[in-house]
């Protein structure tokens, strides 16, 4: 089977149809319909249906995705290998990420593999939550993920690559002060946060329940980049990592540390079997000393 008609067969699920899947890969539609086609005649079955939406896979060809994310993967495992058999690392690496953990520690680790190998590209997609993440890396979709220990992970590789510290951020008020925020007292106090089952949410959730407290929630929020500006209007008390604190306390906020402290600790996680040359660079890069440790 034509590898090539696979991406392409891809493009189209990943794209949600086939004329945006053929402005995004610039191939011609017809050329396009024409390799799904011969794919669904290769395997003789129908592979997607036309609909009002777009176009809906058929039971055939969602057997057909993660089996086909995945030989091209090994693929590209093979040719980059090749590649590092003659010195030269080239290519890209597809990296998924929790949004909060995108800036730290993703960042850094991002910034030294890439002065290590310029010629490597690194592709960092934000997913959901750690449920989402985690179906990215067995899917294929992308080759290491950045997210939280936990149970999300069962059937992946975990290395520990962070031990990351949550810091209370408020509004600058007359009772805001700059000593460490006791849990204990945040009854009756707003929050701001991110939505039951987030990562982020978890930590604070399981803090807050072994003190008897239920939290009284000012603002829920999906976006994290919304947290900080939350804060900063008067909303509440968020939680975020400590670098994105410390953005905050730039722009007016108050950051302290908690009692007990809150932490999660940080996983690059991958499927089992031989991560590509990038990978297992980008693995090796991830475990040097971070700044979140």
């Amino acid at each position: 089977m034509d590898l090539r008609h696979l991406r392409l067969f891809l493009a189209v699920v990943d794209h949600g149809g086939f004329t945006t899947a053929a402005a995004a890969v610039h191939v011609a539609q017809p050329a396009l319909s024409l390799a799904v086609r011969e794919v669904e005649r290769e395997l003789d079955a129908i592979l997607l249906v036309r609909s009002r939406k777009g176009v809906v896979l058929t039971p055939a060809g969602e057997a057909l995705v993660e089996p086909a994310r995945q030989a091209i993967r090994d693929v590209e495992i093979a040719v980059a290998a090749v590649a590092a058999v003659t010195g030269v690392l080239a290519g890209h690496i597809d990296v998924a990420a929790l949004p909060t953990l995108a800036a730290d520690p993703l960042a850094a680790v991002a910034g030294r593999f890439r002065q290590a190998h310029p010629q490597v590209t690194v592709r960092i997609v934000a997913t959901d939550d750690s449920t989402d993440l985690a179906l990215a890396i067995r899917s294929g979709r992308s080759e290491i993920g950045v997210t939280e220990q936990g149970p999300a992970n069962v059937g992946l590789i975990e290395h520990a690559i962070a031990d990351q510290e949550l810091v209370a951020v408020s509004p600058r008020t007359d009772k805001a002060d700059t000593g460490v925020l006791d849990l204990a007292t945040l009854a009756g106090v707003p929050l701001v946060l991110t939505p039951a089952g987030t990562s982020m949410r978890n930590v604070v959730d399981a803090a807050l329940r072994d003190l008897g407290i239920t939290p009284l929630i000012a603002v829920e929020t999906e976006q994290r980049d919304a947290l900080v500006p939350l804060v900063l209007a008067g909303a509440g008390t968020a939680f975020v990592p400590r670098a994105i604190a410390e953005v905050a306390s730039s722009q007016g906020a108050v950051v302290r540390g908690t009692h007990p402290e809150l932490r999660r600790r940080v996983v690059l996680v991958h499927r089992e079997g031989t991560l590509s040359p990038a990978g297992a660079q980008f693995l090796v890069h991830a475990q040097a000393k971070s700044s979140t440790k």
